[in-house]
Formats: C-alpha cells, sequence, structure tokens
C-alpha cells in the first residue's frame, strides 16, 4: 500500500513539474489518494472485526436453539449469525423485523438459520429495519 501511495506522489510531482495539472488540482487528487486509503484501512479493519466476532460467535458454542438452526452452528452461515446477533443487539423479534421490513418473519428464520440467502435488496431492507447502513467494497 506504501509503494503505491509512494508512487502515486511521484506522479503528481512530475505532473506539476511538466504543469499538467494545477497545484491546487494536485492537492485535492492528494486528498482523495489519501481519503481513498483511509476508508480501504477502515474496511479492513471492519472485515477484522467481523471475523473474530464471528469466530468468537463460532467459539462460545452456542446451543442449536440459540442459533435457530436445526442443524448445528456447522450449517449456519456468517450472514445469518450476523442477522441474528445484529437483532438480538437491536432487542427486537422476527416478528418485529418483519413488521419493519415487509420481509415474511419465515424468510427471516431462514436467513438466520442459513437455509436461504437474500437478495442484496433484501438485505438493505434487513439493515434499514436494524437501524443500520450497508456497505460493499471489492477491495
Amino acid at each position: 500500500m506504501e509503494e503505491k501511495g509512494i508512487r502515486v506522489c511521484q506522479m503528481l510531482e512530475e505532473m506539476l513539474e511538466n504543469q499538467e495539472i494545477s497545484q491546487e488540482d494536485e492537492g485535492k487528487i492528494r486528498k482523495l489518494f489519501e481519503e481513498r486509503e483511509n476508508r480501504r484501512a477502515e474496511v479492513r479493519i471492519a472485515y477484522d472485526l467481523l471475523d473474530l466476532l464471528q469466530k468468537e460467535v463460532r467459539g462460545k458454542a452456542l446451543p442449536d436453539r440459540a442459533l435457530g438452526n436445526q442443524y448445528g452452528t456447522g450449517m449456519c452461515n456468517g450472514f445469518g449469525i450476523s442477522l441474528y446477533q445484529a437483532r438480538l443487539q437491536a432487542g427486537i423479534t422476527q416478528q418485529q423485523l418483519a413488521d419493519l421490513t415487509g420481509i415474511n418473519q419465515a424468510d427471516i428464520s431462514r436467513f438466520e438459520r442459513g437455509i436461504s440467502n437474500p437478495s442484496l435488496a433484501t438485505i438493505q431492507r434487513l439493515a434499514d429495519g436494524l437501524g443500520m447502513g450497508l456497505s460493499i467494497d471489492f477491495i
């Protein structure tokens, strides 16, 4: 990452020397690049935290019923565990989440148990219902 930043800075300096860009534009580009790198670092941290959380949840060996998973925790996907934990943290039932989102309670149950995978639009509705945001980055 640092090597990439050094190359970008060198390119900007060359463009500035060759008067291909103004000092103002060079400053704007540097700022955008730094903001992008900061966001990427934040995303990496978020993924690391999510990974730790998932390991912690799995490590607690929650009873299958606690996860609502009739097949055992091995069949439960990461999204399902995350949805279950977010719903518990919000202090709402599956039915209350269904009422907030317009998504059938039985479907929410299937998502939490890892039996069914929601579409991206459905994930957005779930996030909205839980008062959360949704961010997807390809890094």
